[in-house]
């Protein structure tokens, strides 16, 4: 049997599309016997097919592929494995142990490696040496509800990943309960015509928040001066910037690199701890993100004592339209080639 896999250099493509090469191997007795790659560059399915058809491939090996391209492939007497995430390697030993399968390596080289790093810390006695930040629950099936074709969960039935039914688990705590009693009311409007913005309002006002603290970047700072005199209307707000208590990047851990430094804003740096700081001091009822940088956000949530949200998400490539990366083969393909 003859497999075509699409890499992108020495992992398998996220998308079909995104691919530089592929690789035709052919499997005979649980072995490989042959291995030919051929590059390729802007591949569309069409072309793709021909591809696979040329090289009488009896299978596709890929990443993320569009269900019309799936089902045009299948209609043509191919089998597609898809939902691959692994390195070149893993596959080829994947397909000698007869152990490939759609969605290889989202979880199967993930536990391997894990399990590895596990093992690397781990004592005569079977004890780590070192405590893990986070501990996941013994016996705990790892969900993935994009690969459940089932789907039983929108038919109001329980599935095996949830261990209590509804009736069987903890009651929420009464301000839980009372936010998913007002997103449920926002939610549930028929014409869906409120904008997110809107949305927040009446959720605010629904759960009367009469404190609002905003922590804002000082790149979105326009955007944010509209935002508060909207929200002052209706509550007590609280504006926070970024740049707050002045801290110079020079006075930063000395790994901080000089190049990166930011010109415009004088060298400062950005201050999530002294963001929510301020907030949790005024002691808002709520707190609004506004563009924080990546880390910076999660400093920010880590650290407020309000329940918090984001409105805006600064993405300068993007126009702050972040969403727009995974409709994007350009920058799907530059995000794929990121490396550590």
């Amino acid at each position: 049997m003859v497999y075509g896999i699409t890499l992108l250099r020495n992992r398998v493509s996220p998308r079909c599309n995104c691919a530089d090469s592929v690789l035709f191997v052919q499997r005979h007795r649980n072995s490989v016997r042959s291995k030919k790659s051929v590059r390729v560059s802007d591949l569309n399915i069409p072309d793709l097919f021909e591809l696979l058809i040329q090289n009488r491939a009896d299978a596709l090996i890929c990443g993320g592929i569009t269900r019309d391209s799936k089902d045009f492939l299948t209609g043509k007497n191919l089998v597609v494995i898809d939902n691959v995430a692994c390195e070149k390697e893993n596959i080829l030993k994947a397909l000698e142990s007869g152990k490939l399968k759609q969605n290889f390596g989202f979880v199967d080289c993930f536990e391997s490696e894990n399990e590895k790093s596990i093992n690397a810390k781990t004592g005569k006695g079977g004890e780590t040496t070192t405590e893990s930040r986070y501990t996941p629950q013994k016996g705990y099936e790892s969900p993935d509800c994009l690969a459940c074709s089932d789907k039983i969960c929108l038919e109001g039935k329980t599935c095996d990943l949830v261990n209590l039914k509804l009736e069987e688990q903890p009651p929420p705590k009464v301000e839980s309960k009372r936010m998913m009693e007002a997103a449920l009311d926002i939610s549930c409007e028929r014409e869906r015509t409120l904008c997110r913005l809107s949305e927040l309002i009446y959720f605010c006002l629904e759960m009367q928040y009469e404190r609002v603290g905003v922590a804002y970047c000082i790149d979105l700072e326009e955007p944010t001066e509209i935002l508060v005199r909207v929200l002052r209307r209706f509550f007590k707000v609280y504006p926070v910037c970024c740049k707050i208590g002045g801290i110079k990047q020079s006075n930063m851990e000395p790994s901080y690199d000089k190049k990166y430094r930011n010109k415009t804003n004088h060298e400062i740096a950005c201050n999530p701890w002294g963001q929510v700081q301020a907030l949790n001091n005024i002691g808002t009822d709520f707190n609004i993100m506004v563009g924080l940088c990546m880390g910076a956000d999660c400093v920010f949530l880590q650290g407020s004592t309000a329940p918090s949200t984001v409105l805006f998400v600064k993405d300068r490539s993007l126009a702050n339209n972040p969403i727009g990366a995974v409709y994007s083969d350009y920058y799907l393909k530059e995000a794929s080639q990121a490396q550590s």
